[in-house]
């Protein structure tokens, strides 16, 4: 037993010589001397090289995604960027969609059907003679005025008092350059200001609009309850997103000098009630 493992041993060191020759003339090109051993090693180190190479091309480029069971779809990079523009895309869109519902509530009237109506039917006090009161004659069928209105109404719409809007705050504390004026499209009133004042909120409400435009620069408008739309333009910057809660008094701007429309450092602030501009003047003491 012993000898045949010796016999073996030698066998793998044994010398062997490779002659190459050519066929026609056995002209001798070349002669090698080998042994089992270095064959071995020989054909061992080439299989070794091969597998390496194959398991580089295989995990360094795309064929490693052939090899089954090597990564979840989800867990490739493009798939992750892919989700993540989804992701924010979707954002977008649910912010224009909330921007556009607000809008488009401003720009429709109220549904005749489910608006609340206001109607002042109330009877007015006269005397036998059909006069009221003050001693004005007046016409029994003629519904009786609402006092301090300051909107026209209309069908379906809710006709709107002075004294509900007593508590909104001012945008900013400062003195008034130029005042509402519809005839020249003037829908707001602008505020001087020192540099870098806050611009706050007048009342409770979410942030339909929060851009910049050519003409005003820096703008957000804030959506508020009873059909009112607030408006902040030719701010230096805004501090609210889209869609944002903000509080009464919380700010949303910093007053600046943004937009062609404007010639220095101020606020322009425009309020509108049911679709329609009003002076603000007449609802906030600036």
């Amino acid at each position: 037993m012993i000898e045949q493992v010796k016999t073996r041993k030698r066998n793998w060191h044994t010398i062997y010589r490779l002659v190459l020759r050519k066929d026609e003339t056995l002209e001798e090109v070349g002669s090698y001397r080998l042994t089992l051993l270095n064959i071995y090693i020989l054909l061992s180190s080439l299989i070794l090289v091969a597998m390496g190479l194959m398991a580089v091309v295989i995990f360094f480029t795309p064929l490693k995604r052939l090899v089954p069971g090597y990564a979840e779809p989800t867990q490739h990079p493009e798939y992750i960027k892919l989700s993540k523009k989804m992701a924010a895309l979707e954002g977008e869109l649910t912010s224009y969609k909330l921007y556009y519902e607000h809008f488009n509530q401003l720009i429709r009237p109220p549904d005749s059907i489910n608006a609340p109506k206001v109607s002042y039917t109330s009877k007015v006090v006269t005397d036998k003679k059909g006069k009221d009161t003050n001693g004005k004659k007046v016409n029994s069928n003629e519904p009786a005025k609402a006092p301090n209105t300051v909107l026209n109404s209309s069908p379906g719409m809710t006709i709107l008092n002075l004294a509900d809007y007593r508590y909104l705050m001012p945008p900013i504390s400062g003195v008034i350059s130029s005042g509402f004026d519809a005839e020249i499209d003037h829908l707001g009133v602008d505020i001087l200001a020192p540099h870098d004042t806050p611009v706050k909120a007048i009342w409770d409400g979410h942030v339909i609009t929060a851009d910049w435009t050519l003409e005003t620069g820096y703008t957000i408008g804030i959506q508020h309850n009873n059909d009112m739309v607030s408006f902040y333009k030719h701010n230096a910057t805004l501090l609210k997103r889209t869609g944002a809660f903000v509080r009464a008094g919380e700010a949303v701007a910093i007053i600046g000098n943004t937009g062609k429309m404007s010639s220095g450092p101020h606020l322009h602030f425009e309020l509108w009630l049911q679709g329609k501009p009003v002076d603000p003047t007449q609802y906030i003491d600036f």
